[in-house]
């Protein structure tokens, strides 16, 4: 028996056991049995019958002598002689016992005395045998591990003896199940106590034990144990990101530097590493008495708990920079004198159970949201105004104060909080509407007596300098107007009906109403209007920026103040970051020229004009220059005046922003907005940069990365919601209630409202133009109002909505309207705003004609808005037509031709329209401009005066019409309408077996929105929609057969895999998806960015054009639905020659003529392979004896038998046979399975007679999830062949499309055959999770351990040399799969469980369904 740090061969049985003594009562005696291990002690109590029991036990098990035991006595045995001479002799039985099995103490006799409580063995085994019944639900369990100090100074000593991991030979108490739990648990709670252990003298407080061997922790908790009895803390807190230590602390120190005397250099150098994960530390109920500098180890820590501890000031918190929550509650602090210079940006402050009487050291704590200062000394309302006013207080706790028994003691405490009396909660109540109104009643009241003190006191007579102040700014103005031709050089136009110049009599009654403040109303007034002073007081240049040491604000907030002048300049007049003068220029004013002592060299990188709207003023537009350099962003606002570069107006310095401190940036749809928000500052620090070019967005935002990566910055905060945004995805949803087809954003630009000047989104889907509400620009929240409010779901305000094949009329360009009363102030009021163009539309709505009337920035916005319009409106007018479509002409769309063929056109005349009116301007430069008609102004207006024409006089008609009222009357006059065509070939039961197989989704890819119309339809509307739209034109007798889902994969595109609709008619295989075709397209002009109709093309006739034979159109005409369907691909059974089944009939390939007529259908089912090519063999039949109708009956019946006679080559190459319609049906033969069986073999580097490991047992297609993404998604997946053999599980990339080499191929392809990716060993999955939402995912649980847990009894496992750490076990691997066929998944199932329980030795597979 081994004992606490003892040596086994001095172990003494006499002096180790011993019955000290017995108690007795009327029926039985027991005895006391007292266990001495070195110097510890401790006592057990058993029966006699306990003895007898534990004697034939080991009697059976230890082959012991019967006599050992003294016998029984019936009678007599409650004398005091008999129960001395039992006690005696029992002594001595416990010690022969011991003496004899002490090499091996019997799990009996370990179990009766007590072994599992307090001797090493007993503990260790029976935590072994713990953790191997429950160790991964306790890894799985979130919960943290509980232990006692007694059980880890156990495992220490344990680990130190030279004895094998399984001495018991118990399998379930092998210590090695301890090693491996603990180098995985995360959490672990040490939970010790000040009482003894049991009946024992162990006094667990005095235990040492060590923590080196756990690997993966991340949070420990310990409780009545002393930091220094921890060993190994050097080596968990790299991974330690909690810590709490509670009844076990007197010096912070003692935790941080472990024992370490020495950890700072004469110069202050820390010595020893920090805790760099670290961001909870819980140090409560402690003798802490005060913080030393130690802390500044701990620099990551964002929660800090001292409450319960014996403080009395707060010290060296300035070492934790991003401390936000802090617990001081319970100590004996009296005072907290400027507390803000002693730490960050603290959110909450628990001062509970203290002893202070003031709160005015906590008055510039401005980011503190929760204060709680209950159970203090604080008696009057004075000392609680300093925590009142704080900007961003929410919740404050005044409870056990004296000052609860002031009278109205909650309203006078609420009347400090101002403006924010609603936002704040008194002792964990929100104010009521009495108290709201006495608050006010007494807000009211105290700003009255405040004005009435201001008036008396600031009552005063004018000085003559503020008078002759006042006289140079009217001096100034009235010499404005000769400023004018100089003004007008640079761009600029006046507007607006308000006087420049006010009367000196209304200045001074302006002064006398506001005599408290004349003096900075005058001075303020005087630098805003004359340009020359106020460019000497804000230009930010080398000569005098912050480069000559001058001391002015990096950034202030927006206001109003400014005189309302109208001076307003283009915005594309003004230079880019193109033109290197400028840009030398702006160098020059930002830094200061290069030969200057002194300057710092900063390049600017990019400019960007800008309209910018700050968080704290959303209403508030400011025209500014956005500057880029290598380090910061510069927002130089415009202000009139010039600035000594031609055509720019003066720049104002407004704001800088450090790219340092760039905490998100934001991009807006389509880029037309930038958002950038700066850590630390807030509402203030966050500005939405509003372009006016996306081109210009996209360049300044992609300079913003580049800027920030060359920094070495770490990776940037960037959300760019150019396409994919929360706004976005609200759109399409409800577009797709309506049964729309979405999924694109195809313009965005902030615009302002004409009438009532408020700015808004516009934002230009598939089907609709919206204008959304300004606060879309602040979604998703800045990050400083992640606490403040709820942020998880938007509310997206949309002002005007309008569908684009609506009927829209009086198109006006530069439209001018009057200010409404409603009008909203959405620009800044100062002297220069950018020029705004027009654009007026009336949509007419089933309600009525609807206007929308809104100014752009500039007349690329707005031209670029009208081009997206028409492009959509000519897409819609395409998809309704009858008519043979084209190939567009311009754009980014694909072609929908899939022949070559070339035709000339006539060119129609187009329809009269309403005409496009540009309204007159009054400058003469703004006439010109306009006056100058672009060739796409001209195909934007042709189009709009045709596509507006639809019935003179007609009301607009609903959506919920027939199919053939929504097809377009865009087609030439000579086309007639046509009805569905009468399908008489289509019986009950082929319209019952069409609607099973399109409403049959199989697959395990989730299928595709716009294709569930498809799946949705019956047998009959599938096969009116395929005469309508799919099959080809002019060809007769085609019928539709057979439809089927599966997964293609074209040949041009070996990396694509196509959720396709396949068709199979008498003539042709039609693979029909919502994928574009991209055909090879045609040099067009740069205008033209758009499809259109032959009938509305004006140079149609000028270039060659393809057609096509089939409905490439693709739509389905539904009154629900405007869904594009095409087929992709259709192969003619003429031109089709070979069919290649695949392995194990998981796929089948299509082999035509050439590159372009080659796809394979990865059915990844057997049975639909089957049937498909059932069903096409059925379908080349009639296809073969359809031209042969004139044949005799002998010739049909030679010509089907000829095409059997060599119907199978060998069994090594595979079965070949040849249909009549002379097409190769080739399926797999014994080489392909060599091969197959080769890789694998190859890959595992089996020796040639181990090589029957590798027999494939199974094989099929399907998913495995990414590695990039989570394991558990299948939103992310990759097509994998799966192979599984006696010992291993292989996924196999396959190439489906090269394979077998058709003939027209030249050469070899660059892929291989077969790639083995990765191979698993069945005897390493320990389980396998299925879920009931899809039936399709597996997830299985593999974990690479050894077979054998191999122990070095030789080391020394607390040696700081030895690097040796223990077992080390990896953590479980998680693959995720998908099986497509319900059979497979079965057999796959049944498969796996036998070849587990095979090598495994009889024991069963754990399965759970989750």
């Amino acid at each position: 028996m081994a004992h606490f740090g003892k040596d086994v061969d001095n172990f003494s049985a006499t002096r180790t056991i011993r019955i000290v003594g017995v108690e007795t009562n009327d029926k039985f005696t027991t005895y006391i049995i007292e266990i001495a291990v070195g110097h510890y002690v401790w006592r057990v109590k058993h029966r006699y019958n306990d003895f007898h029991d534990l004697h034939n036990q080991l009697v059976y098990s230890c082959k012991v002598d019967k006599c050992l035991l003294p016998p029984k006595k019936m009678f007599g045995n409650q004398s005091d002689t008999f129960i001395k001479k039992r006690q005696s002799d029992l002594e001595a039985y416990l010690q022969t016992m011991l003496y004899y099995l002490a090499h091996k103490v019997p799990p009996v006799l370990a179990s009766f005395l007590q072994f599992d409580k307090y001797e090493i063995h007993g503990i260790t085994q029976c935590m072994a045998e713990e953790l191997y019944n429950r160790g991964d639900i306790l890894l799985q369990s979130r919960d943290p591990y509980v232990v006692t100090p007694l059980q880890l100074y156990s495992l220490t000593e344990r680990l130190k003896l030279p004895e094998p991991t399984c001495e018991s030979g118990d399998v379930k108490k092998d210590i090695g199940h301890i090693l491996d739990f603990i180098t995985r648990v995360k959490c672990l709670k040490v939970a010790g106590s000040r009482e003894r252990v049991g009946t024992s003298n162990i006094d667990m407080t005095q235990l040492k034990f060590d923590l080196s061997l756990f690997k993966s922790l991340q949070c420990l908790e310990s409780e009545c144990c002393h930091v220094s009895n921890i060993l190994g803390i050097e080596t968990v807190k790299e991974t330690l990101e909690k810590v709490s230590i509670q009844q076990g602390l007197t010096n912070i120190r003692d935790l941080v530097l472990n024992g370490l005397t020495q950890w700072k250099s004469e110069d202050g150098t820390v010595l020893v590493t920090q805790w760099e994960n670290l961001v909870e530390a819980d140090f409560s109920r402690n003798s802490i008495r005060e913080i030393d500098d130690s802390v500044q180890l701990i620099p990551r820590v964002e929660v800090l708990d001292l409450s319960h501890n014996r403080l009395t000031g707060v010290q060296h918190l300035n070492w934790l920079s991003q401390l936000t929550q802090l617990d001081l509650s319970n100590n004996e602090i009296k005072d907290l004198e400027n507390l803000h210079t002693k730490i960050g940006n603290l959110k909450i402050l628990n001062l509970a159970g203290n002893k202070m009487d003031s709160l005015k050291g906590l008055s510039k704590l401005f980011s503190l949201e929760t204060l709680d200062v209950r159970n203090n000394n604080l008696a009057q309302v004075e000392e609680v105004q300093y925590v009142c006013c704080l900007p961003c207080i929410e919740n404050l706790y005044l409870e056990g104060n004296p000052v609860n028994q002031v009278l109205d003691y909650r309203t006078k405490i609420l009347e400090q909080c101002g403006d924010r009396v609603l936002e704040v909660s008194l002792d964990d109540l929100k104010p009521s509407q009495k108290e709201l109104d006495t608050v006010a009643v007494l807000q009211a009241i105290r700003k009255s007596k405040e004005n009435k003190v201001k008036i008396q006191s600031g009552t005063r007579k004018l000085s003559a300098s503020e008078l002759q102040s006042s006289g140079s700014r009217h001096s100034s103005l009235s010499g404005s107007e000769g400023k004018m031709s100089s003004r007008q050089e640079l761009g600029w136009s006046t507007h607006g009906s308000f006087s420049a110049t006010p009367s000196v009599s209304e200045g001074e009654s302006s002064l006398k109403a506001n005599s408290s403040n004349s003096s900075r109303t005058a001075s303020n007034a005087s630098q805003m209007e004359d340009p020359t002073h106020d460019s000497s007081r804000t230009s930010f240049s080398g000569s005098e920026g912050e480069h000559k040491g001058e001391q002015r604000p990096r950034y202030r907030t927006l206001s109003q103040d400014d005189p309302p002048h109208t001076h307003t300049i283009a915005i594309s007049s003004l230079p880019t970051h193109q033109d290197p003068q400028f840009m030398s220029w702006l160098q020059e004013r930002l830094f200061g020229k290069d030969t200057e002592p002194g300057a710092i060299v900063e390049q600017v990188v990019n400019v960007l004009w800008c309209g910018v709207i700050q968080f704290t003023r959303q209403e508030l537009m400011v025209p500014c220059c956005a500057v880029l350099s290598k380090r910061r962003i510069f927002i130089l606002r415009l202000k009139p005046g010039e600035s000594g570069y031609p055509g720019v107006p003066e720049l104002e310095t407004f704001y800088i922003l450090p790219l340092c401190n760039v905490q998100e940036v934001v991009i807006g749809p389509c880029y037309s907005y930038i958002r950038l928000e700066e850590s630390f500052v807030g509402a203030s620090g966050t500005f939405t940069l509003v372009v006016s070019d996306p081109d210009d967005g996209k360049s300044f935002s992609h300079s913003i990365v580049t800027a920030y990566s060359s920094g070495d910055l770490g990776p940037l905060n960037l959300a760019n919601f150019s396409q994919n945004s929360d706004l976005a995805s609200h759109i399409f949803s409800l577009e797709d209630l309506e049964g729309l087809c979405t999924g694109r954003i195809a313009y965005s630009m902030l615009v302002t409202i004409a009438g009532v000047e408020q700015s808004s989104l516009l934002i230009l889907s598939e089907n609709k133009v919206y204008l959304v509400h300004i606060d879309c620009l602040f979604w998703p929240r800045p990050s400083f109002l992640s606490v403040l409010e709820d942020i998880k779901n938007p509310n997206f305000t949309f002002l005007q909505n309008h569908s684009i094949t609506t009927k829209m009329s009086d198109i006006k360009m530069n439209v001018k309207l009057k200010l409404s009363s409603r009008s909203k102030k959405t620009v800044d009021t100062s002297s220069l705003q950018f020029e705004k163009y027009g654009l007026s539309i009336i949509f007419h709505e089933l309600v009525g004609p609807v206007g929308m009337h809104l100014y752009f920035f500039s007349t690329k916005a707005r031209d670029g808005f009208l081009d997206r319009l028409t492009n959509l409106r000519s897409e819609h007018a395409h998809r309704l037509s009858p008519t043979i479509r084209e190939e567009p002409e311009g754009g980014n769309e694909s072609s929908d031709s899939l022949d070559n063929s070339t035709a000339s056109q006539t060119v129609p005349t187009p329809a009269s329209g309403p005409q496009i009116k540009v309204e007159p301007e009054e400058d003469k430069a703004v006439m010109a401009e306009e006056d100058t008609v672009t060739a796409a102004d001209a195909i934007e207006k042709e189009f709009l005066e045709k596509a507006m024409t639809e019935g003179n006089g007609s009301a607009p008609k609903s959506r919920s019409v027939t199919i053939s009222e929504l097809r377009l009357n865009v087609a030439p006059a000579d086309v007639k309408e046509t009805e569905p065509p009468e399908i008489d070939y289509l019986t009950d039961e082929l319209c019952s077996q069409l609607t099973k197989s399109i409403q049959s989704y199989q697959l395990a890819k989730k299928i595709p929105s716009k294709l569930k119309v498809l799946k949705n339809m019956t047998g009959k509307e599938l096969a009116q929609y395929f005469h309508s739209d799919i099959a080809m034109i002019g060809v007769d007798y085609e019928q539709l057969h057979f439809v089927l889902w599966s997964v293609v994969i074209p040949y041009d595109r070996p990396h694509c895999e196509i959720i396709s609709c396949v068709m199979l008619s008498t003539k042709a295989v039609y693979f029909v998806s919502n994928q574009l075709v991209k055909s090879p397209m045609k040099e067009r002009q740069s205008w033209m960015t758009h499809t259109r109709h032959k009938s509305d093309s004006i140079v149609i006739g000028q270039q060659p054009v393809q057609t096509d034979r089939h409905h490439t159109s693709g739509i389905i005409h539904s009154s629900q639905h405007g869904t594009i369907i095409r087929p992709y691909h259709i192969l003619q059974y003429s031109d089709l020659h070979q069919v290649n089944v695949g392995l194990f009939d998981q796929c089948i390939r299509l082999t035509g003529r050439d590159r372009h007529t080659v796809n394979t259908l990865v059915t990844r089912d057997s049975a639909v392979t089957e049937r498909f090519v059932n069903q096409l063999t059925t379908m080349l039949s009639i296809f073969t004896s359809s031209p042969m109708l004139e044949s005799s009956a002998s010739d049909l019946e030679q010509d089907f038998y000829r095409a059997f006679e060599r119907r199978t080559k060998t069994v090594v190459d595979g079965m070949e046979y040849v249909h009549p319609s002379k097409v190769q049906f080739i399926y797999p033969g014994e080489d392909v399975m060599s091969d197959l069986l080769f890789i694998i073999t190859e890959h595992l580097h089996l020796p040639t007679s181990a090589k029957r490991k590798a027999d494939i047992l199974m094989y099929f297609i399907g998913y495995v999830a990414t590695e990039e993404h989570h394991v558990g998604s299948v939103d992310h997946v990759k097509s994998r062949n799966m192979v599984l053999t006696n010992q291993y599980l292989c996924f196999i990339v396959e190439d489906l499309i090269n394979y077998p080499i058709p003939d027209f191929a030249r050469g070899l392809p660059n892929s291989p055959r077969y790639k083995v990716t990765e191979i698993k060993k069945i005897s390493h999955l320990k389980r396998v999770l299925m879920f009931k939402d899809n039936e399709h995912k597996l997830s299985l649980i593999f974990s690479d351990e050894p077979d054998e847990i191999n122990v070095d009894t030789s080391s020394d496992h607390f040696s700081v040399e030895n690097d040796s750490s223990g077992r080390q076990s990896p953590p479980e691997v998680e693959s995720t799969i998908l099986i497509q066929s319900p059979r497979d998944m079965n057999k796959f199932m049944l498969l796996l469980k036998n070849q587990w329980r095979e090598v495994q030795d009889g024991e069963e597979l754990e399965v759970h369904v989750l």
